[in-house]
């Protein structure tokens, strides 16, 4: 039986008003994780990563997470809004959380960028590596796309190694962070808060 985000979900207006605040919170809080790593750890080191050292760089392969970001979230919203536009809300809920999480997690670890050329893609300052937000993303996509939708886990899950190869090739997040990424995503996911436990077996597709 699909589980709601939260218990007795509630109405339309009610989904999408907890979704928006869920979501400007995880803005806020990511931006401030950024401003303590900023100011408070300006200096921090950046250490080895194997996998940096066993693959070549490539500065072309940092567009390959655009490719997947807009891919996978262009196939997913196609697919809800088609098939069930209500689940959206729900969705953006999880995904906040999963952002709200990892701007908690961030300042702990205060490790330099993996990148060693100025920005990566968008001109922003650091905003903390581990756990990768680009992969955590990806993989939420994959594992709440509907179960009747083979086809599109399929691709979803496609995007997350086109996105994985491009950080890794172009130094996007430590191997660490996308592993983080991949933990993270799953915990949200598949956690299931009514009655405030969990259930095993359940599918993490959303109603």
């Amino acid at each position: 039986m699909e589980q709601p985000l939260v218990p007795n979900a509630p109405s339309p207006v009610g989904a999408w008003a907890t979704a928006a605040g869920l979501g400007a919170l995880a803005v806020v809080a990511t931006w401030l994780a950024n401003r303590v790593i900023v100011g408070s750890f300006a200096d921090a080191p950046r250490p080895e990563d194997l996998l940096f050292e066993a693959l070549p760089y490539v500065r072309g392969a940092r567009w390959l997470t655009v490719v997947a970001l807009v891919g996978g979230l262009g196939a997913f919203l196609w697919v809800t809004l088609r098939s069930s536009p209500s689940r959206i809300p729900a969705v953006g809920a999880r995904i906040a959380v999963m952002y709200l999480i990892r701007a908690l997690l961030i300042v702990l670890t205060p490790l330099a960028p993996a990148h060693g050329e100025g920005i990566f893609v968008f001109p922003q300052p650091q905003f903390g590596m581990f756990p990768s937000g680009h992969t955590a993303l990806a993989a939420m996509l994959a594992l709440l796309a509907p179960a009747d939708r083979p086809w599109l886990r399929w691709f979803e899950w496609a995007m997350v190694g086109v996105m994985i190869a491009g950080l890794l090739l172009a130094r996007g997040h430590y191997s660490i962070d996308i592993a983080g990424g991949l933990l993270l995503a799953y915990f949200v996911a598949t956690v299931r808060t009514r009655g405030g436990s969990s259930r095993r077996g359940a599918s993490p597709t959303l109603g």
